[in-house]
């Protein structure tokens, strides 16, 4: 599980910012809160903030740290990282700073790396196991490093083979370390989605209603509980056939396409509808086409279904930009409560999502240590703030009782667009 994510000099953040996901001593809806050993964690998290304030650019930061941890064992010398400081301020060039901290079963890992575009500056793994103090298992400064010869075994000797554009973490999990591969696997576990498009996503959500693996009865239950207008899916296999392509392709465009689908199989997605009379009796169903039957917003819950119902079984992370998008505000929120519930979420799953919909900011919905705003300063820098940090021009903070939506809207929180006149 994630307890906190730090991110610096990277796209609009200029200095380091955090995202905790650790609970804090505030009493509200306090049974959504996780709690694990002595850890007291949120299931999910909610950003919001106006258009270019950085919401998409905080998930970008953890989509960024994951692939250079994943793709770090694939760097050849001389490649360049995947590099996007902060650009707004002329100065010298300063490193990206990410570092994730993070549970694996009982033990707390605290893990990071400084790197500009053609090097590694420094990189550290720190191990809390329950009931002891944080212990460092290995430090790099460039090239040089000290390593725990009693609790990181595993990089013994590596320093050497070790590219200074490559992670050391990378280099271990490859030589099959215990320690170093969990890790790596962690992170597998982070997924990220756009709410606006499939991209990326809905081959997993096709292959879960298919093969009908874990998820898939609970995906049709929500399905049922949201009252989209059909009773059941139906995914179909066809062999591709010329005519399927549109007409008014260009003719390369048609050879190509042919040459790519011409051995494989068309899937197509459908959704099973009853039929009425005039009366308003059942008298029989049907199933349709998805792209021709279903509403934006239907369709956009069943491609997210994979995602969502992987994360919910399997306790991973999940991260959705522009969650709200298509979808009805009671829509998103029954997504939102299927992380909050305990019932729903058994395996620990954790989701954190940016949105524009301010129906959802009320205290019935999420604590205020679950909400998080993103706004730009006067060099058009990020600032992170969560809503229980904030106090009121008095000094006292927000209380729980308060229109948090009204507040939001009437600037009290700040995060929200400046439009002139």
């Amino acid at each position: 599980m994630l307890i906190n994510f730090t991110v610096g000099n990277f796209r609009s953040f200029k200095e380091k910012r955090t995202l905790s996901m650790e609970a804090t001593a505030i009493k509200e809806l306090h049974e959504t809160v996780i709690t694990k050993k002595k850890y007291r964690l949120l299931p999910s998290a909610v950003i919001y903030g106006a258009n270019s304030s950085g919401k998409s650019n905080l998930m970008e930061a953890i989509a960024t740290m994951k692939r250079i941890i994943l793709g770090s064992v694939k760097t050849n010398p001389g490649d360049e990282l995947d590099y996007k400081p902060f650009a707004l301020v002329d100065k010298k060039e300063k490193t990206t700073y990410f570092e994730m901290e993070f549970l694996i079963d009982d033990t707390a890992f605290r893990y990071g790396f400084e790197y500009n575009a053609t090097e590694i500056k420094s990189e550290w793994l720190y191990e809390k196991k329950d009931g002891q103090r944080e212990y460092n298992l290995f430090l790099r400064i460039d090239n040089d490093f000290n390593i725990s010869n009693t609790l990181f075994k595993e990089g013994k000797d590596l320093e050497s083979k070790t590219t200074n554009n490559r992670l050391f973490l990378s280099l271990t999990a490859q030589l099959n370390g215990e320690i170093s591969g969990k890790i790596m696997n962690w992170f597998k576990q982070c997924n990220y989605v756009s709410g606006l498009s499939s991209n990326g996503y809905g081959e997993l959500t096709i292959q879960m209603l298919l093969e009908h693996r874990n998820g898939y009865e609970d995906a049709l239950k929500f399905f049922q509980q949201l009252d989209l207008g059909f009773t059941d899916l139906n995914i179909s296999e066809t062999e591709f056939k010329d005519e399927m392509l549109p007409t008014t392709l260009s003719q390369e465009v048609k050879e190509k396409l042919k040459q790519q689908l011409s051995k494989g199989k068309i899937l197509s997605v459908k959704t099973l509808h009853n039929i009425y009379n005039e009366s308003g009796e059942i008298i029989g169903t049907n199933y349709f086409n998805e792209n021709e039957m279903e509403s934006a917003g239907s369709k956009k819950i069943i491609e997210m279904s994979g995602p969502i119902f992987d994360t919910l079984m399997n306790g991973k992370l999940l991260l959705i930009d522009e969650l709200d998008a298509k979808l009805h505000p009671l829509l998103t929120l029954n997504i939102i409560r299927l992380f909050n519930t305990h019932k729903t979420n058994p395996n620990n799953a954790q989701l954190i999502f940016a949105t524009h919909d301010t129906n959802l900011l009320s205290v019935k919905n999420f604590r205020r240590d679950q909400i998080w705003f993103t706004e730009k300063d006067k060099t058009e820098s990020t600032d992170l703030y969560s809503l229980v940090e904030f106090k009121s021009p008095d000094g006292t903070k927000i209380r729980n009782d308060r229109s948090l939506e009204k507040d939001y809207i009437n600037g009290r929180y700040g995060a929200i667009p400046y439009i002139k006149n």
